[in-house]
């Protein structure tokens, strides 16, 4: 498997004296390739369900719903230091990968056993909100420490890529459930089956993560991690393994941390409050189909493809410039879209390649931002910040959204979305922590000056 991921993947210059292992990248991430499966599904299927099986009125499908992103705001703070704590033979972050594996496999079970019943005629509402409860709290209980994991393998300056690769992961596991996992929702006698999509994902989330304990060894990635930074002189007090200390900010450094969450939250309010409304944007205003997908396949496909050209500029322009340039292009193209009319509805193709450049080149950045700031040992509690930010834009997204749609139609969704991202442009310009430390440059020429006859 190792040697089969070196053979697809990306070669390094073999002159570099911190070469980046593209294929741990890829093994490391396989938990958050289970993650995203998960998600996607769920977001998917259970608003099905409560329509269509349970009937529910639109007051408690909107509770159902929000259940997740209220878990995820109590919890997830609370799960990254938790994983900071831990320790053992399985390391840090594993032993929560096993345990919300297993309970979230166990709870999404248990979700369609009861929905079958349900759409068999039985009432079982009960149950599956209990499974519901369950299988979330379980998923999000290693939400943050997967994601922790490319802090703990790789050196500060290396984990924008490794950040890259964790996300083509994610639209990896994307890809999967809409070509695999929709093919599999049955209609029977005019009910609509999700037993089979669930099985399929059930057993996808746990092949995911038994994959990564055969292949992963996290000491062992944490070790090599470490002596590379002692290798490279990139050791200081954040880095420094001995130090047990928690991470105390100063005063810039909570102010960078406050701007960087806020970028991340006006990205995520703009990337997902435009994509939500899309359809309606598509059909009310431009007057197409709503099959005309192409815009956003296009969008969608080359945002993907961009993922790890987006980590090589940044590996030249530093993470806050290419967060500018990244937030400055997302802004013009979704500000374009605005300017689309119903007579030139093509030109949504222009503002939408626009945007897919843009959204990578802030969207890798952000979350090793966020780690720069706090010590490695930290790096779940930390990583459960940007989550926190990611959520809460979730959960204001309905709100706000409708605001500017009730203000102008659904013409200003593009306002909408180019507008958060100017936010999000001004909160990275007032970041002043958060980027690659210039000490690699120097480490690195003393590395090769050492090797020189």
């Amino acid at each position: 498997m190792k040697d089969l991921l070196a053979g697809i993947l990306p070669k390094n210059d073999p002159a570099d004296p911190a070469p980046f292992s593209w294929s741990r990248a890829v093994r490391v991430s396989l938990p958050f390739f289970a993650l995203t499966l998960f998600w996607q599904s769920y977001d998917y299927t259970v608003p099905l369900m409560l329509s269509e099986h349970f009937k529910l009125g639109t007051i408690r499908y909107a509770a159902v719903m929000s259940v997740d992103n209220v878990i995820a705001l109590i919890f997830l703070p609370l799960f990254g230091i938790l994983s900071d704590r831990l320790g053992g033979r399985l390391g840090r972050r594993t032993p929560l990968i096993l345990l919300g594996t297993a309970g979230g496999v166990i709870g999404l079970l248990f979700m369609r056993l009861f929905d079958g019943r349900t759409a068999a005629g039985e009432s079982a509402f009960f149950g599956f909100f209990l499974a519901l409860l369950f299988t979330v709290f379980f998923m999000n209980l290693f939400r943050a420490p997967s994601a922790a994991l490319i802090a703990d393998c790789f050196v500060r300056p290396q984990r924008t890529r490794a950040n890259a690769i964790l996300n083509l992961m994610g639209a990896l596991a994307s890809v999967v459930f809409g070509l695999v996992g929709r093919k599999l929702i049955r209609e029977r006698y005019g009910v609509t089956l999700f037993t089979d999509c669930m099985l399929f994902v059930a057993v996808g989330v746990a092949a995911a993560v038994l994959a990564y304990l055969a292949l992963v060894r996290e000491n062992r990635c944490v070790s090599e991690a470490e002596e590379l930074n002692r290798a490279l002189g990139l050791i200081d007090e954040k880095t420094d393994p001995s130090d047990r200390t928690r991470t105390r900010l100063t005063g810039g450094e909570r102010k960078s941390l406050a701007c960087i969450l806020l970028a991340t939250f006006c990205v995520y309010t703009a990337y997902n409050g435009f994509n939500t409304h899309y359809t309606n944007y598509l059909v009310r205003y431009l007057r197409q189909p709503a099959s005309w997908m192409g815009p956003y396949l296009l969008e969608v496909i080359l945002a993907t493809l961009m993922m790890l050209p987006a980590a090589f500029v940044t590996s030249r322009l530093g993470r806050k410039k290419s967060s500018l340039v990244g937030s400055a292009l997302c802004v013009l193209g979704y500000s374009g879209a605005s300017l689309v009319t119903p007579r030139w509805p093509q030109l949504l193709y222009l503002w939408f390649v626009i945007a897919a450049v843009g959204f990578p080149l802030i969207g890798i950045n952000l979350g090793p931002m966020v780690l720069e700031l706090g010590k490695d040992r930290d790096s779940g509690r930390f990583m459960s910040y940007y989550y926190v930010a990611t959520t809460a834009a979730q959960i204001i997204i309905p709100t706000l959204a409708s605001l500017f749609i009730n203000a102008g139609g659904y013409r200003v969704i593009g306002v909408y979305g180019g507008f958060f991202n100017l936010l999000a442009f001004l909160c990275c310009l007032l970041a002043r922590h958060g980027d690659v430390k210039p000490a690699l440059a120097s480490a690195v020429e003393d590395a090769l000056t050492d090797d020189d006859p």
